[in-house]
């Protein structure tokens, strides 16, 4: 049994198999920066688990994941004795002890999502399915976590608001929020997929009336469908199965050592 194991019970345990699948399905479907953002979950009281720094995604594994509390103080630094990344955490912890106490928060910067965060229209929500199964879009103005200035995550709380899931940075990337790591996760899948189709559109025509917009209304109505188990279960659940199943045949078990 790995010694990390030992130190955080079994109930961290598990949670640090799941976080550790996420980065590495993650990786495996190109979403990464390098050694930068972050993928983060709730493990406790005021305790949480985020990446160490300096490892590429699909290094990690459950013992190398470390253990901070709402300050991003360490806890548990698991098998690399590595720091973490201040910055990062900082607009993690924000979400995580916020009103909302959010479960996963993911944070990407993805060309393609980036890109759309950048155009002042924003997303499309009315654009592709992908799109409609998002729900409500926030939007954040760039600001760097490690401004002197204190107030920035508490306008980057304030700007996700008390519903949205997706909080598009303007010039930055975005951030996802969730209660699972399967609901979280396919919010994401979704994101990036709905700004690649937007960018595709948008550069094969000139004017917007050169493309179609499904009216309010029924984007709306389909995104109640897909929030209410449309698959037989919960959002997310079945994709992200798939998408870990698909991880392990490809790269196997090692990241749940």
């Amino acid at each position: 049994m790995s010694d990390v194991r030992e130190r955080v019970g079994e109930e961290e345990w598990t949670l640090r198999i799941e976080l550790a699948a996420a980065y590495q399905v993650f990786a495996l479907l190109g979403w990464t920066h390098l050694i930068h953002t972050h993928i983060t979950v709730k493990s406790g009281e005021n305790q949480f688990l985020i990446n160490p720094l300096g490892f590429l995604w699909d290094e990690i594994t459950a013992s190398s994941l470390v253990t901070v509390d709402g300050d991003g103080q360490i806890l548990e630094h698991g098998s690399t004795q590595s720091s973490i990344n201040p910055a990062g955490f900082k607009i993690h912890s924000a979400i995580h002890t916020s009103v909302r106490e959010m479960e996963w928060v993911m944070h990407i910067h993805v060309a393609d999502v980036m890109a759309v965060a950048s155009l002042k229209q924003g997303l499309i929500p009315g654009l592709s399915i992908y799109s409609m199964d998002i729900g409500g879009i926030s939007y954040h103005d760039f600001e760097h976590a490690t401004s002197e200035d204190s107030d920035v995550c508490d306008r980057m709380i304030a700007d996700l608001g008390p519903v949205n899931k997706v909080l598009l940075l303007r010039n930055h990337g975005a951030i996802t929020v969730g209660d699972s790591v399967h609901e979280t996760f396919y919010l994401t899948y979704q994101l990036i997929e709905a700004c690649r189709v937007q960018l595709l559109t948008l550069s094969a025509t000139e004017t917007d009336s050169d493309y179609s917009i499904v009216p309010e209304a029924i984007v709306e109505e389909t995104y109640r469908i897909v929030q209410a188990k449309y698959t037989g279960e919960e959002f997310g659940k079945l994709e992200w199965e798939a998408i870990r199943r698909k991880m392990e045949s490809e790269q196997g078990l090692t990241y749940q050592q």
